[in-house]
C-alpha cells in the first residue's frame, strides 16, 4: 500500500528554528542524485524560503583528472559561517563557468529559512532543523553524472569513477545518511508521490 506524501510544511513548523530566527535545512545526497531538481520541486512548495545551491562553488581546480571542486574556504565564508552567526543577509558570491568575471555578488536574504543542496551537506558544522537525504542508485547517478558533464565522455567517465565516486562512498559510510537523516527521498521516483 502507498504511503501518503509527507507534508514538508507540517514536518518542518511543528517546531520553531533551533536558531531562533529561521530554518536550516540540509539538501544531501549523492551527485546526480536530484538534489537540485528536489530543490526547485521545494521551492513551490515553500515559498519564503531561499535556496542555496552548492553547485555555485564548484570551480576549477588543479588535479590530475578532475577539472573542478568544492571551493570550500569560499563557500564556508560565504554560507556556513553567516549561518552559524544566525544572519540574515548572505554576501553570495556564485562562480560562472562561462561568464566573465566568473564570480559576480549577489545578496541572499534569509525570512523564513534557508535551504542547502549540495553534496556532503550533513558533515557542515550547522545546526540543522531537518536534513534531507536523496538516495538514488549508485550506477544511475554515475550515468547521470557523466551524461550530464561538457567534458569528453571519457574523462568525465574516468573522474566520476576514480575519484567522486568512491569519495562519496567513503561519505555515506561514515555518515550513514539513511539513519542520521530526517527524511529520505527516492531520487528516481516522483517527487510529488513523497513530498508535499
Amino acid at each position: 500500500m502507498a504511503k501518503d506524501p509527507i507534508s514538508l510544511k507540517d514536518r518542518l513548523l511543528s517546531s520553531p528554528p533551533k536558531n531562533g530566527k529561521y530554518y536550516i535545512i540540509a539538501i544531501d545526497g549523492r551527485g546526480g542524485a536530484g538534489k537540485t531538481s528536489l530543490s526547485m520541486y521545494l521551492q513551490k512548495l515553500l515559498p519564503g524560503f531561499c535556496f542555496v545551491c552548492g553547485d555555485d562553488y564548484f570551480e576549477p581546480v588543479s588535479h590530475p583528472i578532475a577539472w573542478g571542486g568544492y571551493n570550500e574556504e569560499r563557500f564556508d565564508r560565504d554560507v556556513i559561517r553567516p549561518l552559524q552567526q544566525t544572519k540574515t543577509d548572505l554576501d553570495y558570491q556564485p562562480y560562472d563557468w562561462v561568464k566573465h568575471p566568473h564570480i559576480s555578488d549577489h545578496e541572499i536574504k534569509i525570512d523564513k529559512g534557508v535551504f542547502i543542496d549540495r553534496c556532503y551537506s550533513f558533515s557542515f558544522e550547522l545546526n540543522f532543523d531537518l536534513k534531507i537525504w536523496v538516495e538514488t542508485p549508485r550506477d544511475i547517478t554515475l550515468n547521470r553524472g557523466i551524461s550530464r558533464s561538457s567534458m569528453p565522455k571519457e574523462k568525465a567517465e574516468l573522474v566520476w569513477r576514480e575519484l567522486w565516486k568512491p569519495m562519496e562512498d567513503k561519505y555515506i559510510e561514515d555518515i550513514m545518511p539513511l539513519d542520521t537523516s530526517d527524511i529520505v527521498i527516492a531520487g528516481d521516483k516522483p517527487f510529488e508521490n513523497q513530498i508535499s
